[in-house]
C-alpha cells in the first residue's frame, strides 16, 4: 500500500550555491512515518517529482513507514524546489545559477536538522541522480549517515555519460522554439526532440529487441511509445529550463570534488558508511564496469548487480520482477526473515506437526562471538522491534558479533495459531513454554548456523525472560546474559497483572472462543487499553508523555493508535492470548530444580546483567534485586526512568543510551 503525504515547503533564506545565491532557495519535501523511527532519505532522480517515490515508500515496502521515518527530497531545478520556472527575476529561467549536488545535500540536510530535529540519518537510497545523492551524503556527512543504497548511480559521473547527455541537451537547445531559454510558450519541439534522443539510452538493446515498448500491449508501436512515454512524459510534467538545469547538476557530478580535490581513490576509500551498491546489468550510462571500480576503493560496501534488460529503468520501479530483486536487497537494512522446519516437534501442551522458528541473522557467521536476541510480547521481526539495539554503533554491533533475532512461538512469525493449519490451528493451538522456544532456538543455531557456544544471549520482558532460561536449558551452551526489564520467573502479580487483558479479550462479544471469522475489534482493543495503563510509570502519565510531544491531542487518541491501532494492525487474537500464556508460565526453577527458585539461580554459571527499570509496574526492581543476591557472578544496573517497564525497549532515547553503554561495557569486560 502507498502511503499518501502532503509536500511540505522548506525556505531557507539567502541560500549561496554554486553558481551563486538565490534568495530564497526553498525545498520541497514529504514525510512518511512516525519521526521517532530510524531515518531513511529517498531523493529525487532526473525526471522524478515528489510523488514519483511511491513505488518505494508503503507498507511492506523497501521504505515501510511502519519500520522507518522516510523523508523524500524534491531536487533543486525539478519544478517543486526553487527552480528556473518557479524562482522570481533575477533568477528566473536561463538565469538561474548553477546547482550541484553538494549544494542539494547542504539543503537536505538544513531541513532534516533544523526544521525536522533529525540527529543521525539511518540511510540514504536513490535511483539515478538520487543514488549520486546517496554517494555525496556519504562524503559530506560521514559521521551523521550509518549506510547508503545507490542504485543505478555512481559517485561521479563519467565522460561518457556526460556525453551522452550533450544529446538530448543540445536537441533541446538547438530546437527552433527554445529561444536560449526566453520562451514565451512550451517549446514542443524541443522538448519532444529532447525526449526522443534520451529515450534510446534508457533501456538496453536487448529489451528493445524483445518490444519491451509495447508495455504487454499497452502500445501498438515505437512510435506510439515515445510520443506518450517520452514526449508526453516530459511535455506534462517538465518546463524545459529546468529539464536543462537539472541535466547540468547531473553533468557535473564526482564526490572528489568536495574535498579530495579530485583524488577518487581517497574519496571514496575515506567513506564511513555501510554501502549497498546496486548497478543494472544492462545500464548503458551508469555502467556496472563503473560500480566495481567504485568497489575497488570503498572500505565498507557490498555489490549486487541487477540481472535485468531493462537497462537503467531497471531501478526506477517500472518492472516487478526488478523491483523485487533490489527490494531482496535492499532489505536488509533490516534482514530478511529466515524460517527453519524443525519438523514434528514436542511441546509442553502437546506436539507440532512441522514446528517452524522465524529469525534473522546480522553480520558475518564466522564470527564465534555468538549473540541471541529473541523477541518480546508485541514484538516482531518485520516490524523491526530488534533494530534499536542491532546496528553499527549499537549495542550488538554486526561488525563485531554474529547476532541472531529469534520470533518467539505464537508471535504471528514463528508457529501460532494464526498460521498453524487444521488440527492445531487457532484456539486448539497446544501451549508452549519458554523451554520449547529455547529448544527450538538452540536447534537453529546448532543443526542449521553450526553455531557451537553463544557468547551471549540479550533480551527485553519475555526476551529477557528467555534469556534467564538459555543459561538453565544449557548451562555449558551460554557464556554471559542480558535480561532487561525482566525476571527468572514471572511473579504472582505478574500473572494477575496478565489476566486483565487476557479476560478483557476472552469475554469480548466478537472473540467467539477463538473461533472468530473475522478480526475480533472489540476484543483486541478491550486488551489493548487493559494493557496500557502497567507499561508505564505513574509519574509518565502524570507528566503527559501520552501526547508525546503534540502528536496526540490527548489519552483517548493515543490509546486509540498506539495501542488498539497497534494490535488491530499487526496481531492475531488467538496468537496474543497463547503468547500471553507463555509468559505467565515463565519460571526457571520447573525445568530441572522441581520449583527451587533459589536453587534453580544459583546453579547458572553464566555471567549475568540484569537492567530492570526504576518504574516498572510488572517486573519491579525489587523483584530482580533479590535474583541478583542469588546468582553466583551478576551486575544490577537500575534504569533510572520514568517510562516503567517500556524503558527496557525503543521508545526512549536517553533509555536506548543507558542500556546500550551498560550492555557494551558487559560485552567487552572479560
Amino acid at each position: 500500500m502507498s502511503q499518501v503525504a502532503e509536500i511540505q515547503y522548506y525556505h531557507h533564506g539567502r541560500f549561496r550555491v554554486a553558481g551563486g545565491v538565490l534568495p530564497d532557495a526553498i525545498t520541497a519535501y514529504q514525510t512518511f512515518g512516525d519521526p521517532k523511527n530510524p531515518v531513511i532519505v529517498f531523493p529525487t532522480c532526473y525526471g522524478g517529482k515528489l510523488d514519483s517515490q511511491s513505488y518505494m515508500v508503503g507498507e511492506d515496502k523497501v521504505l515501510d513507514p511502519r519500520k522507518y521515518y522516510v523523508v523524500t527530497f524534491a531536487l533543486f531545478s525539478n519544478g517543486e524546489s526553487s527552480s528556473p520556472s518557479n524562482t522570481p527575476a533575477p533568477y528566473n529561467g536561463p538565469y538561474f545559477p548553477t546547482i550541484t549536488y553538494e549544494d542539494n545535500v547542504r539543503a537536505q540536510h538544513a531541513v532534516l536538522t533544523q526544521k525536522l530535529g533529525v540527529k543521525k540519518v539511518f540511510c540514504v537510497i536513490g535511483f539515478s541522480m538520487g543514488a549520486q545523492q546517496a554517494y555525496y551524503w556519504s562524503v559530506m556527512y560521514p559521521d551523521f549517515l550509518e549506510r547508503y543504497i545507490p542504485i543505478c548511480g555512481s559517485a561521479r559521473t563519467s565522460p561518457h555519460n556526460q556525453c551522452f547527455l550533450e544529446g538530448p541537451k543540445a536537441a533541446l537547445s538547438a530546437s527552433k522554439d527554445f529561444q536560449d531559454g526566453h520562451y514565451k510558450s512550451v517549446p514542443q519541439h524541443g522538448i519532444r526532440a529532447f525526449g526522443r534522443v534520451y529515450s534510446a539510452w534508457a533501456y538496453s538493446q536487448a529489451w528493445f529487441a524483445k518490444k519491451g515498448y509495447l508495455f504487454n500491449g499497452k502500445y501498438t508501436s515505437l512510435n506510439d511509445f515515445l510520443r506518450e512515454e517520452w514526449e508526453g512524459g516530459f511535455l506534462e510534467g517538465w518546463d524545459a529550463n529546468d529539464l536543462l538545469a537539472l541535466l547540468k547538476t547531473w553533468q557535473m557530478g564526482d564526490v572528489s570534488l568536495i574535498r579530495d580535490g579530485g583524488y577518487f581513490t581517497d574519496c571514496l576509500g575515506a567513506i564511513k558508511a555501510r554501502g549497498l551498491i546496486m548497478p543494472c546489468k544492462t545500464d548503458l550510462y551508469f555502467t556496472p564496469e563503473d560500480s566495481q571500480n567504485e568497489m575497488q576503493f570503498l572500505r565498507n560496501a557490498k555489490l549486487v548487480i541487477i540481472d535485468s534488460e531493462w537497462g537503467h529503468m531497471a531501478g526506477a520501479g517500472l518492472n516487478a520482477h526488478d523491483d523485487e530483486s533490489v527490494q531482496a536487497e535492499a532489505l536488509p537494512m533490516q534482514t530478511p526473515t529466515q524460517y527453519y522446519h524443525h519438523g514434528r516437534f514436542k511441546v509442553a501442551g502437546g506436539v507440532l506437526p512441522d514446528a517452524v522458528t522465524a529469525y534473522q541473522t546480522y553480520g558475518d557467521p564466522s564470527n564465534d562471538k555468538v549473540i541471541v536476541f529473541p523477541t518480546c510480547y508485541g514484538a516482531k521481526l518485520a516490524l523491526g522491534s530488534q533494530d534499536y539495539l542491532v546496528g553499527e554503533g549499537k549495542a550488538l554491533d554486526p561488525t563485531k558479533y554474529f547476532v541472531v533475532t529469534f520470533a518467539l512461538f505464537c508471535n504471528g512469525e514463528s508457529s501460532s495459531p494464526s498460521n498453524t493449519p487444521a488440527p492445531y490451528g487457532g484456539p486448539y493451538f497446544p501451549f508452549v513454554s519458554y523451554e520449547d522456544n529455547i529448544r527450538a532456538q538452540h536447534a537453529v543455531l546448532t543443526k542449521h548456523l553450526g553455531v557451537r557456544k553463544l557468547f551471549a544471549v540479550v533480551g527485553f520482558s519475555m526476551g529477557g525472560q528467555q534469556a534467564y532460561h538459555w543459561p538453565v536449558v544449557f548451562p555449558d551452551f551460554v557464556e554471559r546474559f542480558v535480561s532487561i526489564c525482566s525476571s527468572a520467573r514471572t511473579s504472582p502479580h505478574n500473572q494477575c497483572f496478565l489476566e486483565g487483558p487476557k479476560a478483557a479479550m476472552l469475554a469480548s462479544k466478537d472473540f467467539a472462543d477463538g473461533h472468530y471469522q473475522s478480526t475480533p475489534q472489540h476484543g483486541i482493543r478491550a486488551f489493548g487499553r487493559v494493557y496500557s495503563a502497567w507499561a508505564y510509570g505513574q509519574t509518565w502519565f502524570r507528566e503527559y508523555k501520552y501526547l508525546m510531544d503534540g502528536e496526540y491531542p490527548d489519552l483517548n487518541s493515543w490509546l486509540r493508535e498506539r495501542w488498539e491501532g497497534g494490535y488491530v494492525n499487526n496481531w492475531d487474537a488467538n496468537d496474543m492470548i497463547a503468547l500471553l500464556n507463555t509468559w505467565q508460565k515463565g519460571d526457571i526453577s520447573i525445568i530441572r530444580d522441581g520449583g527451587d527458585y533459589e536453587k534453580a539461580l544459583k546453579s547458572i554459571k553464566a555471567k549475568a546483567l540484569i537492567m530492570p527499570s526504576k518504574t516498572d509496574l510488572y517486573f519491579p526492581p525489587e523483584d530482580s534485586e533479590t535474583e541478583v543476591s542469588h546468582l553466583r557472578d551478576a551486575k544490577l544496573y537500575v534504569i533510572p526512568s520514568i517510562w516503567g517497564h517500556v524503558a527496557g525497549g525503543s521508545a526512549n532515547p536517553p533509555d536506548v543510551a543507558f542500556i546500550t553503554e551498560k550492555i557494551t561495557e558487559f560485552l567487552q569486560a572479560p
